[in-house]
């Protein structure tokens, strides 16, 4: 697998986790305009004391750390690609973290975010690890 495809690859999951946490972080300011499944579990896990973490809401940290992993993918280095390896092995962890929050703490589930945690994360994480040992940054 050459890095150029592996980088598309990193690009575009990066591209839709911008894309889900920036909705993420939208409908956190204004929550009606939040579209979700029957049941109310988006608008439980949004309203929850969980949302917000010393002051800033899960959302952004989420969609900093996507912007962060795009442009470290952008930039194409070794250092560049060990960061994303880090970035993704923390936000992975965190995701699992925010998972059990919503299956045994909140009771509820968010699709939104499990989406980015469940899907996206992990996906990102295999993607930079494959990039780290396999592809020669000169493909």
């Amino acid at each position: 697998m050459t890095d150029r495809l592996v980088r598309g690859a990193i690009l575009f999951v990066s591209a839709v986790g911008i894309g889900v946490a920036a909705y993420l972080t939208y409908v956190h300011f204004r929550p009606g305009a939040l579209i979700c499944t029957t049941g109310g579990g988006c608008e439980t896990v949004q309203e929850s004391r969980y949302a917000v973490l010393v002051g800033i809401p899960i959302a952004i940290l989420g969609l900093a750390a996507w912007i962060t992993t795009f442009v470290l993918t952008i930039w194409n280095s070794d250092v560049a690609r060990l960061l994303t390896v880090a970035l993704a092995a923390i936000a992975c962890a965190f995701g699992i973290y925010l998972v059990i929050l919503q299956l045994f703490v909140i009771d509820a589930v968010c699709v939104w975010c499990m989406t980015n945690d469940v899907l996206l994360l992990p996906l990102l994480l295999g993607l930079s690890l494959v990039r780290l040992f396999t592809a020669s940054p000169r493909d």
